[in-house]
């Protein structure tokens, strides 16, 4: 056998085995980031999610967090809009819902802002916007959800829960920089 034979069949797997490296250690790292959260299995499973996981360092895997919270987010302002038009009779619960509308709206300029301290390596005003702006409305909505005691439908709920397993999530992740 030639050497440039073998140089050909010794590339694809030193490649192959760099990639199978390179991917097990970046799943140490997710492991180990979702590892501190309240729940490392909804974090994983955002991480999961996105493709460019096992390519990326602590920061890109914050951001991706950040997206998912950012999908849930927008599935909680569809919610909350349908809600508030089959509660608009009842004066207090669509003040409630109208008041989660504008916290929701508040958390999206609140997931941009949280993004671009991230790109800019500036994490304490980024654990501040995810904590104060991204975070806070979704608690207060649910508080005042919860005290008019009417039923919220499970998709509901169940976003609300994963949006707040993933900013706690992200609030630890960021505070591990």
């Amino acid at each position: 056998m030639d050497s440039c034979s073998i140089i050909a069949k010794l590339v694809p797997l030193t490649t192959l085995f760099t990639i199978l490296v390179i991917s097990r250690a970046n799943e140490e790292l997710m492991m180990q980031l979702c590892h501190n959260s309240h729940n490392p299995t909804m974090c994983l499973r955002c991480l999961s999610s996105d493709p460019t996981a096992p390519k990326a360092d602590q920061v890109e895997l914050a951001r991706i967090i950040l997206r998912c919270v950012n999908s849930h987010l927008i599935t909680l302002t569809n919610n909350t809009s349908t809600l508030a038009s089959k509660h608009r009779r009842d004066p207090k619960a669509a003040a409630a819902l109208k008041q989660c509308g504008l916290g929701y709206a508040t958390a999206k300029r609140g997931v941009g802002k949280a993004d671009a301290h991230l790109i800019a390596g500036d994490y304490d005003n980024a654990a501040y916007d995810v904590s104060m702006t991204v975070e806070a409305p979704s608690v207060s909505c649910r508080a005042s959800l919860v005290t008019l005691d009417f039923n919220l439908p499970s998709s509901f709920c169940y976003h609300t829960e994963v949006y707040l397993a993933l900013t706690q999530a992200l609030l630890r992740i960021i505070d591990r920089f």
